[in-house]
């Protein structure tokens, strides 16, 4: 911690008259409305999702979402932080990282829209939107940020022992001053993530999983057939609910559920190299099954060779595009017949409701 911060305002005359230093904010409240207002503050991209919202043992001063798309749980004080905060923002934390995705959901929508956080209806589907299709399992576990107007030697002692190991937590301190009844704020990283040890690593997102996989096919010389297949099958697939995730040799195409439980199965993939090299393939999951049938399942067996998928399921291969044309049509047969399966139980299931 940097032990002294001054200011002073120069005039034209070569006259300093130091600027009063404010040792805390008036109320909580108004530095939460400042950060509120000016999330960039705090840091660049952030999107806050709540405000005052009911954690175990108490209530959480701010929760957002950074921009690769982490939860970021804030505790603020108006003065310095002291020990208890730590111990405060580890509590917060590690109850949020105990809930399943549809309950980290379900509590961030209910709780938004309120004290100048936006309104979230549906908050799964926000943030597939706004993180180029990522599921909820980057959002944890949860970055912490301790705020003040300052840190106390044992809190800061706290923290940097914490943030050394694999937790990520931050302090930041907001320096203040008042002239001429303005309040000045200079911001200032006490504590950052792996001081003193190695800072902790964090999953690739969607978007770089994805360039990662476009550089592999180029590499190759996939990416001519690759793209095609993927074209062929994602027509057939609807245009709402649907996630297309990345991996390191292919893209699985991942659905919700019929039941719009926000569930989502990976049913078809294709992938190039991971068979062998120079081999395409699409897999049919064990979910598509469930929903074409054996039927529909015998009659894709009874066209192409189907192998068994070392992740559950089945798989065809094949080396050119000829090859995938002679496939193509049942291929595609067998993928109309698993959407218009969930489609009709859908429709039952409202029907139903």
């Amino acid at each position: 911690m940097i032990p002294e911060l001054k200011l002073w305002s120069v005039d034209g005359s070569s006259g300093a008259e130091p600027v009063p230093q404010l040792s805390q904010m008036p109320t909580e409240w108004e530095l939460e409305s400042v950060l509120v207002s000016n999330p960039g503050m705090l840091e660049p991209r952030l999107q806050l999702v709540g405000r005052q919202t009911p954690a175990a043992g108490g209530w959480l001063d701010l929760l957002a979402v950074d921009g690769d798309g982490r939860l970021v749980v804030y505790e603020l004080k108006r003065g310095n932080l002291a020990r208890d905060a730590v111990t405060q923002i580890l509590d917060y934390a590690s109850a949020l990282d105990a809930m399943t995705g549809s309950e980290l959901a379900k509590h961030i929508s209910d709780r938004s829209g309120e004290a100048g956080i936006q309104r979230i209806e549906d908050f799964e589907q926000w943030y597939a939107d706004t993180h180029g299709g990522d599921d909820l399992s980057r959002l944890l576990p949860p970055r912490m940020v301790l705020i003040g107007l300052g840190v106390d030697a044992a809190a800061e002692r706290m923290a940097r022992f914490v943030s050394a190991g694999a937790v990520d937590l931050s302090v930041i301190t907001f320096h203040g001053f008042r002239r001429d009844g303005e309040t000045l704020l200079a911001r200032q990283m006490e504590v950052s993530p792996g001081d003193g040890g190695q800072p902790p690593t964090r999953p690739p997102t969607t978007a770089e999983r994805r360039r990662a996989l476009r550089n592999y096919l180029e590499e190759h010389g996939y990416e001519q057939l690759f793209d095609h297949v993927c074209s062929d099958i994602r027509k057939r697939l609807p245009q709402q609910g649907i996630w297309e995730q990345p991996g390191s040799k292919g893209i699985g195409f991942q659905l919700t559920e019929p039941d719009d439980s926000k569930s989502w199965k990976t049913y078809f993939g294709v992938q190039a190299g991971y068979v062998g090299r120079g081999v395409y393939s699409v897999s049919v999951l064990p979910q598509a099954g469930h929903w074409g049938g054996d039927d529909a399942l015998g009659r894709l067996g009874a066209s192409v060779h189907l192998g068994k998928w070392t992740h559950g399921g089945h798989f065809l291969s094949f080396k050119s595009a000829e090859e995938w044309e002679q496939a193509r049509s049942a291929v595609l047969e067998f993928v109309d017949a698993v959407i218009q399966s969930r489609n009709e139980h859908r429709e039952d299931d409202h029907e139903d409701g």
